[in-house]
């Protein structure tokens, strides 16, 4: 599609720009347990669905990995916001048109926006700056 004339005269290798989003995974933030076996957060209630607790409790993705989407990674975007299992959508924008030229999904991670970024662009560009 991007091959197509009238489209190619629209991109250059100057001026786009990389922006991310979380995508949340479709599995429940009860379904993280500890990746040794060793059980979950002390629940609240009883029973089969009672709400864990893990208020006050650090979760690394090293230790912790959910049971129904192993590849969902916990991932807060901003200090003070809950923490999610999702995973990062990154659009690749020409900035001139608007016109998206790619687009990928990565594992949640502090450095899969410029990674991603970086992965997207290079094809793109006549050199790297």
């Amino acid at each position: 599609m991007l091959a197509k004339p009238k489209v190619k005269k629209l991109l250059s290798s100057d001026h786009f720009s990389v922006d991310g989003t979380l995508i949340e995974a479709w599995a429940s933030i009860r379904s993280v347990k500890p990746k040794d076996g060793s059980g979950g957060p002390p629940a609240q209630g009883g029973g089969r669905n009672a709400e864990a607790d893990f208020h006050g409790r650090k979760r690394p993705n090293d230790t912790l990995a959910s049971t129904t989407d192993p590849d969902a990674m916990l991932y807060r975007k901003v200090n003070g916001k809950e923490t999610k299992l999702c995973f990062i959508g990154h659009g690749l924008m020409k900035s001139l048109h608007g016109l998206l030229v790619d687009a990928c999904l990565t594992l949640a991670d502090g450095h899969a926006e410029r990674v991603a970024a970086l992965h997207m662009i290079e094809p793109r560009c006549a050199r790297l700056r």
